[in-house]
């Protein structure tokens, strides 16, 4: 079951970003894909996953028109309570998205892809989407780090399926040659050790990839 869909889920997602970790994740996590659309420019934005619209509210405030789409009712409730500047928010399947062939220059997914049952079937929704040239951000837990390691543990995670810092390079080989960013280090005891040496010891938790479409 996805535990997306429940309400009660959905209505204490963004407690975790009030938490003193939550916090310095998220903007670890928001560095390094303000990077990626620093230099764009401003324009329609399709966000897939948007969940409770807390990166839809990040891509407002950087300047883009967001459509926001979630298959959740819940996390679309608490989403649009937000208000959001310049946001749609609308119910969709990513993987049977209603919209026309290459009408977005540049879609962004946070966390997303390895929750859906079937991530090629996602990402061939977005190769059909995405305009030629365009641009996908795309940001997954990876399956090596110590929080992938621990998946099994978590409820929310169970039955998701991380990915692999070569395994998504490979998925993303379609559009043209990715670029991916490890960020978010966490030790066994799940302690963030970014800024804090120079060689670390795990792999990091979070995966943010950027590649252009070039077909």
């Amino acid at each position: 079951m996805n535990a997306f869909l429940s309400e009660a889920v959905a209505n204490k997602y963004d407690s975790y970003y009030d938490t003193t970790l939550g916090q310095k994740v998220d903007n670890i996590e928001k560095q390094i894909v303000a990077s990626y659309l620093r230099d764009i420019p401003r324009q329609a934005v399709l966000e897939l996953g948007c969940g409770t619209g807390h990166w839809t509210e990040f891509l407002s405030d950087m300047g883009f028109s967001v459509s926001a789409v979630d298959i959740s009712e819940a996390m679309l409730a608490v989403a649009t309570k937000k208000s959001l500047r310049n946001v749609i928010f609308q119910k969709a399947d990513a993987a049977n998205l209603p919209f026309s062939n290459e009408s977005f220059g540049i879609i962004v997914s946070i966390t997303m892809l390895e929750f859906t049952h079937d991530p090629k079937k996602v990402l061939s929704e977005i190769y059909r989407v995405l305009k030629s040239g365009g641009l996908l951000v795309l940001g997954c837990v990876n399956v090596s780090s110590e929080l992938g390691k621990a998946k099994d543990n978590h409820q929310t995670y169970r039955n998701a399926t991380f990915f692999s810092k070569t395994e998504l390079k490979e998925l993303l080989s379609v559009f043209g040659e990715p670029k991916i960013t490890e960020c978010v280090y966490l030790s066994p005891a799940f302690e963030i050790l970014d800024g804090a040496m120079e060689k670390y010891p795990v792999e990091g938790a979070f995966l943010a990839a950027c590649v252009r479409k070039t077909g």
